[in-house]
């Protein structure tokens, strides 16, 4: 059992609209389903008592880890000795039609359910996001996508809560985000708006008819990673090359650790077939990079967010 001294702060427990779950049970939220208790859980139930954790954070010097919907996130560790913040659906999550084109998405509303809001307002452009678990803020701050697309690309303005405590308004240009990339990551994303293109039903239907068919390459319905790595340029034409394709011709397709196996249907995805902890996922990861570098001269990029342990690649406020 971890300490409780959160508990023992009284500014803290003073936080109105705030739930507090103590050594919270992590496993089932995040899609690896890894093994993991944090310290506490902060659940602010608007942004007045999301400022006011993020400023007591800081002034503690407090880890404090933004959650969103865990599909991408490993727990490198059993234990995490500071706060996660999960956002919650009901007054972090609307959606609403803001101008012409333009969607108004909260940062705990799912990207699917995003994808569906915008089809139904007879706009489109989100269909890549079908193949993508998830919610709309996390989807931000790394700059998810598919194919030649990332979430960033559709956004106009994002409002964040900056580390600092200050909610910052910024538009198009602002910061900047690259493959797999986002500034938006170093402050808690609320919500966006999106511009999108209105609705041509032939165009939105061959596009749902192409990300279908990727997605059925890939895993779902079992506890897995979604793609662990970035897609690495080819060192010697420069040009992108499919990391899982990388896996699969080193021979690492089916292979098992424990109980993570790289999955025979697309060799960028991790699966948990058992109780898998997160040293075993940095295990099978540093297994993976280690092989396609000696046998490509390939350096393969982590391109999920790992909280803690060795390969940590998470920003903590």
């Amino acid at each position: 059992m971890m300490s409780n001294y959160y508990l023992e702060d009284r500014d803290l427990l003073a936080i109105s609209n705030l739930t507090l779950i103590p050594n919270a049970d992590l496993s089932r939220r995040t899609s690896m389903m890894t093994r993991c208790r944090a310290a506490m859980l902060a659940i602010p139930q608007s942004p007045h008592a999301l400022r006011r954790l993020v400023v007591l954070a800081r002034r503690r010097g407090w880890p404090l880890l933004a959650l969103g919907g865990g599909s991408n996130t490993i727990f490198a560790t059993a234990e995490f000795d500071g706060i996660v913040m999960i956002l919650p659906r009901e007054g972090f999550g609307e959606m609403e039609i803001s101008e012409e084109r333009i969607v108004r998405v909260g940062a705990a509303a799912e990207l699917s359910d995003a994808v569906k809001f915008a089809n139904r307002n007879h706009l489109m452009g989100l269909e890549f996001c079908t193949m993508i678990p998830g919610t709309v803020g996390g989807a931000l701050a790394g700059n998810a996508g598919a194919g030649n697309y990332g979430l960033c690309d559709f956004a106009e303005r994002v409002l964040v809560l900056t580390r600092d405590g200050e909610f910052v308004d910024l538009h198009r240009g602002d910061f900047r985000y690259s493959y797999r990339v986002s500034e938006l990551a170093d402050a808690i994303v609320l919500e966006t708006e999106l511009l999108l293109e209105p609705l041509d039903h032939e165009t939105r239907r061959q596009r749902v008819k192409e990300y279908n068919s990727k997605k059925k390459c890939q895993p779902y319905g079992v506890p897995s990673s979604g793609c662990i790595f970035k897609n690495p340029k080819d060192p010697q034409t420069g040009k992108p090359v499919s990391a899982g394709k990388l896996i699969d011709e080193a021979g690492l397709k089916g292979y098992r650790l424990n109980s993570v196996v790289v999955s025979e249907q697309h060799a960028n995805f991790l699966i948990n077939r058992g109780e898998a902890s997160g040293e075993d996922f940095l295990a099978m990861i540093s297994l993976v990079q280690d092989v396609v570098a000696e046998r490509f001269g390939v350096v393969l990029e982590i391109e999920a967010r790992i909280v803690g342990g060795p390969l940590t690649s998470c920003k903590l406020g």
